[in-house]
């Protein structure tokens, strides 16, 4: 550094620097400048960790990591690279037309840049040094716009997941009242069939009385003619009347145009076990036809069905039964004209019948309702499982939602603590006036701490709840009998604190000495926390599930065996737990409640 004599002027502002200040001198020009100029760094070089001040007068750079001594400027060539068309020159000068570097000799005497514009490269260096610091400046601008954009993103998340919540909810009240409505017209379906029964039997006793005066009525040639009809009739009737549905009569209007077209009727009939056959009658050409089937697949089962044709005299009501397995194909009922001239109609012209249908005999039917019963048990198994799903799906998501309120809570309570320590430090910065004793950022602060306390204490009922609906986190996966492998790993399954554990299960199906199935509870990751595990073997039939429940401290180790999951006496005892061959597995994971 240069020495300099007290009272100096500074060459940058050309004020006088006081005697008792020791001056800073440039070691190009020798030129003094006081330390107000030099703590001042120029705004191009202002983007390093080490700011530097240009000298006015030599334009070099002083270093003030050096104590203040003044760095000469490099030559302008220094730095610089050659031409490579004209090796004599360097490239100080910049098109901003082309966005290339030039000598003067390319400016001149060359022609691609004729009519450009054209600047010196130390310029074009400071003003596009000045246009990348202002983007830098930028970055923190944009980060906190990204920041409220978070929170603004959370919120909207919190809203979605809430109106999800609010969807499944009433989508599971809407599926609990359906099948309540189900049961509930099941109910009335049997009690008007009992009902019918009651009435069913009136009517037949009815008929019989009516029958025995006419008998009673008859002289003895006309009994004596018609006695083997009388008794064909009542061993028909003995023996078909446990196949008459008990409905309402059918009334079918026969055409008196066009005979050769025909006509479809069609009615739905629910026998005794519950099976709608849908039943068609087709009028037409010369003959009453009659085709029945039913609502699904019955090709396994024989039945039997009984059509009752009414008549003016009751003597001389006639039927006609069929047996089929599986559904009627299209039968012969009566010929038309025998309709028309027999008596069968009534005075407007209809035809009034009974229809009835049941399995061909009581083994048949006692199969045909333990086939029912196990439709019926799948069924309503598949309905359990749907509803059980329904709610773990509910269960996860506001456990998703807990959580993504509480992220959301967190960050608020952060932004609020921030805005408390800001406030704090203007207070200590700002007096009191003597009118107002108590400033605004005080108010502000008490706000603050109010606001605070609120969303603490919410975020204390977020978790509290959190805890208390501690929902299972359940997987399942199925093990194939005739399988090779002895050992079958499960899917991982995370609880919603994080805890990932699978199970390991040897089901031994090939060895005839081991009577248990057992399992392995194997921790994969995140916490090691008490945790309670289900293990669950599955039944076609819900009511004969195997489920045990246990806990494990997996601080205490990462492995457990599970012993006797289930029997091979109980596992081989009954079909549903090998339905197609697999065997299927459910379990789940759950944080300990203490």
């Amino acid at each position: 550094m240069s020495s300099l004599a007290y009272g100096s002027f500074c060459a940058t502002c050309c004020n006088l620097i006081p005697p008792e200040a020791e001056p800073l001198a440039c070691s190009a020009c020798s030129k003094p400048c006081c330390w107000k100029c030099a703590s001042e760094p120029a705004e191009s070089v202002s983007l390093f960790n080490a700011p530097a001040v240009i000298c006015v007068a030599c334009d070099a750079a002083m270093d003030l990591r050096g104590g203040g001594k003044m760095v000469p400027k490099p030559p302008l060539e220094q730095g610089l690279q050659r031409c490579r068309m004209h090796p004599e020159r360097f490239l100080n000068l910049f098109c901003l037309t082309c966005q290339v570097q030039i000598c003067c000799d390319c400016f001149v005497v060359q022609q691609d840049h004729k009519r450009h514009t054209i600047d010196s490269i130390e310029e074009v260096y400071r003003q596009k040094l000045l246009e990348t610091v202002e983007k830098f400046r930028e970055i923190p601008k944009r980060l906190k716009l990204v920041d409220w954009e978070a929170v603004r993103q959370v919120e909207e998340n919190l809203k979605i997941i809430q109106e999800m919540e609010t969807r499944i909810l009433g989508d599971i009240r809407q599926l609990f009242q359906q099948r309540t409505a189900i049961m509930l017209n099941k109910t009335a379906e049997k009690k008007a069939v009992l009902q019918k029964t009651k009435d069913f039997v009136d009517r037949t006793e009815m008929q019989h009385r009516q029958t025995l005066e006419s008998i009673q009525g008859l002289n003895t040639n006309d009994f004596l003619r018609l006695q083997a009809a009388l008794n064909a009739r009542c061993e028909s009737i003995l023996k078909d009347v446990g196949q008459l549905q008990v409905t309402p009569p059918i009334s079918l209007n026969l055409p008196n145009g066009d005979a050769a077209k025909e006509k479809h009727v069609q009615i739905q009939l629910i026998d005794d076990c519950g099976i709608v056959w849908n039943t068609t009658f087709f009028i037409g050409g010369q003959s009453l036809a009659l085709e029945m089937k039913p609502n699904r697949q019955l090709d396994e089962f024989h039945f039997k069905a009984i059509v009752e044709m009414s008549h003016s005299s009751q003597i001389k009501v006639s039927g006609k039964s069929f047996s089929f397995k599986g559904f009627l194909a299209k039968n012969e009922l009566i010929s038309l004209p025998k309709l028309t001239s027999g008596g069968y109609l009534t005075d407007t012209g209809d035809l009034v019948m009974r229809l009835g249908i049941r399995p061909e005999n009581i083994l048949e039917e006692s199969d045909l309702l333990k086939a029912l019963l196990v439709q019926q048990r799948k069924l309503n198994s598949q309905l359990k499982v749907e509803n059980a799903t329904l709610k773990d799906q509910n269960f996860v998501l506001r456990g998703d939602m807990l959580r993504v309120s509480m992220v959301a809570l967190t960050r608020r309570l952060k932004m609020f603590q921030h805005n408390s320590y800001v406030h704090h430090q203007t207070l200590q910065v700002r007096p009191q006036t003597p009118i107002s004793p108590v400033s605004q950022p005080e108010d502000d602060k008490e706000k603050l701490s109010s606001d605070m306390q609120m969303l603490r204490t919410k975020l204390d009922e977020m978790k509290t709840s959190m805890k208390a609906m501690n929902p299972f986190a359940i997987g399942s996966f199925e093990i194939y009998r005739w399988s090779k492998d002895s050992k079958f790993y499960s899917p991982q399954v995370a609880s919603h604190v994080g805890v990932t554990i699978y199970i390991i299960v040897q089901p031994n199906f090939a060895c005839e000495k081991s009577s248990d199935v057992n399992a392995y509870v194997c921790w994969a990751k995140g916490p090691k926390l008490r945790c309670q595990i289900f293990i669950e073997v599955v039944n076609e039939f819900e009511d004969e599930c195997v489920r045990e429940d246990r806990v494990f401290d997996f601080s205490k180790g990462t492995s457990f065996t599970w012993k006797s999951v289930i029997s091979h006496y109980n596992l081989f005892r009954s079909d549903g737990f090998l339905s197609d061959d697999h065997l299927k597995i459910k379990f789940g994971v759950r944080p300990a409640v203490e």
